[in-house]
This record gives C-alpha cells, structure tokens and sequence, in this order.
C-alpha cells in the first residue's frame, strides 16, 4: 500500500504527459494532412485573389463560420470531430484557416513563398482539458508532492500552427 501510494503521483503524471502529447501530435498530423490537401487544391484554383474563391476553398468564412462543406480542408477538420458539432459545424473561436499570401496576417512566413506557390496555414487551439468552443480554459496543473512544498507541473493550453506551400499549377496575379 505504502509503495503504491509513492507510485501513484508519478503514475498519473505519466498517464496526463501521455494523453497531452498523443493529443498534442494527433492534431498536429490533422491540421497537417488538412493543409496539404488545401495547398494541393489551391494550386490548381484560378483567381484566388477573389475573396469569394479562397472563402469557398477555405470552407470557412474569416471568422470560422462553416461556408463550404465539400472543401478539403472542411472535409479533413469534420473527419476528424474537430468542428462545433463534431463532423460539422465552425471552427473555434481562435482557430483560422488561411491561404497564403492573399490571407497573410504578417506573421513570420507569409511573406517569404517563393514565387509561383501558393500555401495554407491553420491555427488551431490545443487545450488538454476543456472544450476550445467554450473559450479558452486554464492550464492543467498537476501536484506531485505530498506535503505541497514542490510546485505543481502544468500542461499549458496553445495554439497549433501547420503550414503547407505548393506549387501553383494555373497561373496567378498576385494582386
């Protein structure tokens, strides 16, 4: 009982750690696979400089309100319940799905595309506990100590970026 007792913080520790990075990475491989199928499709789409075109491609409006179901970037966010309702719906309230460089928002990245590509970028928030259709919710703190002399080890909440650039086959301005 006594050496069960010692286990146990550093057995529960161990189990978060696992459940925060195997979320952590499946997210991250999702956000990734979505990116590239958004990149793969816009490289072939003319006149993404049309608002219009790159919302329709998106699937989501500049809020994150759905506005295309049949856009592989949706597609790829609904299959894997990331959306308000699961397999449909918007996105989080912090989330955005970008298309690169008419969409940039000046962050590190958007303005360095080589010439003649076209990519995507997705923002996701990544919370360990919490819904992030709710707003943003604290970090998971864990004691290990029995006394509660050592501080606690938190699992922060942030923001998953994923990028991918592809090659335009159709010829765009750039305006």
């Amino acid at each position: 009982m006594v050496e069960f007792a010692l286990a146990t913080p550093f057995l529960l520790l161990l189990f978060v750690g696992i459940l925060y990075f195997g979320r952590y990475f499946l997210i991250s491989q999702i956000l990734l696979f979505a990116a590239q199928e958004g990149a793969k499709v816009a490289s072939r789409t003319p006149n993404l400089h049309d608002p219009d075109v790159r919302e329709s491609l998106r699937g989501f409006a500049s809020g994150g309100v759905s506005s295309n179901a049949n856009s592989p970037i949706y597609a790829a966010l609904a299959a894997a319940k990331l959306l308000s309702q699961g397999n449909s719906g918007d996105l989080p309230p912090t989330a955005k799905v970008e298309i690169l460089p008419w969409d940039g928002d000046g962050s590190t990245g958007d303005n360095s595309l080589p010439p003649g590509t076209v990519g995507v970028r997705i923002d996701y928030p990544m919370q360990l506990m919490g819904n992030p259709f709710k707003g943003p919710s604290q970090s998971v703190n864990i004691a290990m100590s029995m006394n509660g002399s050592n501080p606690p080890v938190k699992f922060l909440n942030f923001t998953i970026t994923q990028r991918a650039v592809s090659s335009q086959e159709i010829y765009q301005a750039e305006n």
